[in-house]
């Protein structure tokens, strides 16, 4: 069985809570994961001194397994993103585009990007975070710089880690925006999900790995979108909706079923120390590999 570690919305900064990220160091070196999946805002106010803790944090858990990490949008330098956007000239966009991921690609990585593969599975990430941009414009005015999309030249990077990986790997995006409307907030975090979603199940994807909504959440699109899998894991911070806790989902993956498990926060009682303790298994049959079984038969 293949296992990842799925974390979200860390929010280094004022909103991190040290007792929670402690205890998730310990549930991790626990689980014994293949990967650790991270779907982006490491950082609260994009500052090098939260960019500075996230990149310990990484590190610590690098000692476990490998890590694969994205930004999310309070990952993003906002003056950057404005900056591109009035741009005339073609080097002095590029020079602002470089300024809004700036602090992310000093501390953390390069690669906006990047893909992990490990035994059983390929996570493709998918950076999602771009700010105020033409893509991310709804008609909404709360949903400014904060919504964000899937461009089309992602998705052919996605594509490409997608056919170096082993033909018989679970084929896995991860993005930062939650592309289902959450049950508290009632909204979702993409500007063309309809779009991204297609793109997904045309790749091959069997699961999306994306946060952003801090709340937990598995989803399954089986009508509209071929049986695509969403993990949506909360926050670890203390920017909580209402009624929910802090949180990150497990996911393992056999030869016929992806499971997700959700860890939730618990807080000390009952003679009980505070805690990440498992909640519902939610599983799904592996959609390529009930193809595949289908055509051989």
């Amino acid at each position: 069985m293949t296992k990842i570690v799925h974390i979200s919305d860390l929010h280094f900064g004022r909103p991190s809570v040290e007792e929670r990220l402690d205890s998730l160091l310990r549930q991790v070196r626990e689980i014994s994961p293949e990967a650790i999946a991270v779907s982006g805002d490491l950082t609260q106010r994009c500052s090098n001194r939260e960019f500075r803790r996230a990149k310990e944090y990484l590190e610590t858990l690098s000692e476990t397994a490998p890590y694969l990490v994205i930004p999310g949008n309070h990952d993003i330098r906002w003056l950057g993103a404005v900056a591109r956007n009035l741009g005339f000239a073609g080097m002095f966009r590029e020079k602002a585009h470089r300024f809004k991921y700036s602090r992310y690609m000093r501390h953390i990585s390069e690669d906006l990007s990047p893909s992990l593969e490990v035994p059983g599975a390929v996570i493709a990430g998918l950076n999602t975070a771009h700010g105020i941009t033409r893509g991310s414009l709804t008609r909404r005015l709360k949903d400014l710089g904060v919504i964000g999309h899937v461009r089309s030249e992602d998705v052919r990077t996605v594509n490409r880690a997608f056919k170096a990986a082993d033909p018989e790997a679970v084929r896995i995006v991860m993005i930062h925006h939650n592309p289902i409307k959450g049950d508290a907030s009632g909204r979702h975090g993409l500007a063309n999900t309809k779009k991204a979603l297609r793109s997904f199940v045309s790749l091959g994807a069997e699961l999306v790995l994306c946060g952003h909504d801090h709340q937990e959440a598995v989803h399954t699109t089986e009508e509209s979108y071929q049986g695509l899998i969403i993990s949506t894991a909360g926050t670890i911070s203390n920017r909580l909706r209402p009624g929910r806790s802090s949180s990150f989902n497990l996911v393992e993956i056999d030869s016929g079923e992806i499971h997700v498990v959700p860890y939730l926060w618990r807080e000390e009682g009952s003679g009980a120390d505070p805690a990440f303790v498992p909640s519902e298994r939610r599983s799904f049959p592996r959609r390529n590999r009930r193809r595949t079984s289908g055509q051989s038969a």
